[in-house]
């Protein structure tokens, strides 16, 4: 009996180190979307929950106020970014209606260096029963914005502790500047140059 040629056990050796190779990436696609799942589900929790969360409402200056068809969180707040609706009947005299508007964004320079510039995208969520007139109030809190930036170091803004800071801070003075109508400030993009 002649031995099988050379060529033959080698090409049915690449073919199986193939199958397994596509073997191996299967499994390790599968354990990667499974894992993600498993961990998309426990960081968001159960989804029939966050689909009744009450959510901010986008005020556009062509849009008319809009009721909620589901009654209010009676809480205080109950965290960072919680917002209070009311459903318009007798028991949310008391409650605030909260809305959400977007700043146009702001290009100022820095004190330091003096070739810095910064460019911020960001929107306030505000009382709308306790403002009667947003855009005269959205104005004083842009130019207390550019006016703080301008203040504001190139060190100062680095790393994930200064845009930390950096929020607080603007988020305290729009609530000095509307005298607690303006719940917060939300940083939307930040560039620094």
């Amino acid at each position: 009996m002649a031995a099988p040629p050379a060529s033959t056990t080698a090409a049915d050796s690449q073919s199986s180190s193939s199958g397994q190779l596509a073997l191996a990436l299967i499994v390790a696609t599968a354990l990667g979307a499974g894992g993600g799942g498993f961990l998309g589900f426990t960081l968001t929790g159960d989804p029939a929950a966050t689909a009744k969360s009450p959510a901010v409402e986008p005020q556009h200056e062509s849009s008319a106020p809009k009721k909620s068809a589901e009654p209010a969180d009676k809480g205080h707040g109950g965290g960072h970014g919680a917002v209070a609706q009311s459903d318009g009947g007798k028991d949310g005299a008391g409650q605030a209606k909260m809305k959400l508007k977007e700043l146009a964004p702001i290009v100022t320079n820095l004190a330091s260096p003096e070739t810095g510039w910064v460019r911020l995208q960001a929107s306030i969520v505000y009382d709308s029963q306790a403002v009667p007139q947003p855009d005269i109030l959205i104005s004083q809190v842009t130019a207390d914005i550019v006016a703080f930036l301008r203040t504001m170091t190139l060190t100062s803004l680095e790393g994930s502790d200064g845009l930390r800071r950096l929020h607080e801070d603007l988020t305290d003075r729009a609530a000095i500047r509307s005298e607690g109508h303006i719940q917060e400030v939300i940083i939307q993009a930040l560039v620094v140059q």
